[in-house]
């Protein structure tokens, strides 16, 4: 009953009921619904790539497959053909596109966030990035390491398989099991969060308007306050905890994040196992944060470039959309263009990423796809399905459905 057609000839009793019963890493086992005979096959190795969609495109995508969108939505027949490219090149096992902690948070306070979160696993080949703190964090290490040492800030490798939970190239298998947890209690929490963060981001932005900053102030500002802000939100996070642990409300309490606090103390004690007296361990934290070498960690690098570009944007007279969800995009985009393969983005994000500055100093692996380039992320898709041999595209229309 769990053997899955297309069935073949059994090789013990003949009869053709020799079915797919599962799939696991590279093996699919093979079980005969009749005798119960069964053994495993060795299936070949692919190299998929990997592929990062933000909130939006998921949420299209699975409006597409469910047949959610509404009459008349804009860009129907896009959506439509690249549901069709992403779903083949996806079960011709030639890419993943991996859910994300930004997902997660953005997810949560949608309508339907079980829906949805279903939808993205499908796509994610049973893998998903580590969080963009923690790989910010592993960044950090590395140059405080080069600190410690008194040399320059160190060359990283940007192997992305560093950055994924699953094993990348796992043949996909046939039955996906998920659970089905109700985070909404956190998302109160969240929306007041974001909701800071925009009023911040457009305080920021007046600032800019009313000033009139070049690209450049903008940049050497945002690249040497990698030490202030981080300072900055410790304090904030520390003054939280401390409020909510004063409180008689659980909800403030379960809604608490450590992240920062614990970054640091284990900072610190990175600091005292390299032979720094355990009492000046946090002050040589501090000095090590004012650091000029951390203007090239990359993720606060490309972020900053990012600032800088909206910011002169505004400077300049222009009125860009200004909201919360731009600093997630942001965060995105210094995290993980270092790493995948492509990502599709906002389409104000890729505008951003063209400017001369950008273009010319930022260097990154990601090949850069929106809205406003449409055609182009189709035939990228298209070109990813069509990779794959025919030995490939066979099984993967056997154990998955996928046309030839």
């Amino acid at each position: 009953m769990f053997e899955l057609p297309p069935f073949r000839k059994c090789p013990k009793c003949k009869k053709e009921r020799f079915g797919t019963l599962s799939v696991d890493d590279n093996t699919v086992t093979k079980r005969c619904a009749d005798c119960r005979y069964s053994h495993d096959e060795i299936l070949p190795h692919v190299d998929k790539r990997v592929v990062y969609l933000d909130q939006f495109a998921v949420s299209e995508l699975y409006k597409t497959k469910e047949g959610k969108r509404r009459l008349g939505a804009p860009s129907a027949t896009f959506w439509q053909r690249c549901y069709e490219l992403a779903d083949l090149a996806y079960k011709r096992q030639q890419v993943i596109f991996p859910a994300s902690n930004l997902h997660s948070d953005e997810t949560i306070v949608w309508h339907s966030p079980s829906e949805l979160r279903l939808a993205h696993e499908m796509f994610s080949g049973e893998t998903f990035f580590d969080r963009t703190d923690e790989i910010a964090t592993n960044q950090e290490w590395e140059f405080a390491e080069a600190y410690i040492r008194g040399s320059g800030p160190p060359t990283l490798t940007f192997n992305v398989d560093d950055i994924l939970s699953g094993d990348r190239n796992d043949w996909l298998p046939v039955y996906h099991i998920s659970v089905d947890s109700d985070y909404s209690i956190f998302a109160p929490g969240l929306r007041r969060d974001r909701s800071v963060a925009e009023t911040s981001l457009k305080s920021l932005a007046e600032g800019w308007a009313k000033n009139r900053p070049t690209f450049d102030q903008i940049l050497k500002h945002e690249l040497s306050s990698y030490g202030s802000a981080m300072r900055e939100a410790l304090r904030d996070q520390v003054a939280k905890t401390q409020e909510a642990m004063a409180s008689d409300d659980p909800s403030s309490v379960l809604e608490l994040r450590f992240g920062l606090m614990n970054r640091y103390r284990q900072l610190a004690a990175m600091f005292v196992h390299r032979g720094v007296p355990p009492q000046d361990a946090f002050n040589e934290v501090s000095k090590f944060l004012d650091w000029p070498g951390n203007q090239e960690q990359p993720a606060h690098k490309i972020f900053a470039y990012l600032i800088a570009a909206l910011g002169w944007r505004v400077s300049s007279g222009q009125s860009p959309n200004i909201g919360a969800g731009i600093l997630n995009d942001f965060t995105a985009i210094a995290t993980y263009a270092p790493f995948v393969d492509a990502m599709f983005v906002d389409r104000q994000c890729a505008s951003l990423l063209q400017q001369g500055r950008l273009r010319s100093e930022l260097s990154f692996k990601a090949r850069i796809f929106s809205m406003s380039n449409q055609q182009e992320f189709l035939d990228y898709l298209k070109q990813l399905g069509d990779s794959a041999t025919d030995e490939v595209r066979q099984l993967a229309n056997e154990l998955y459905g996928a046309e030839r």
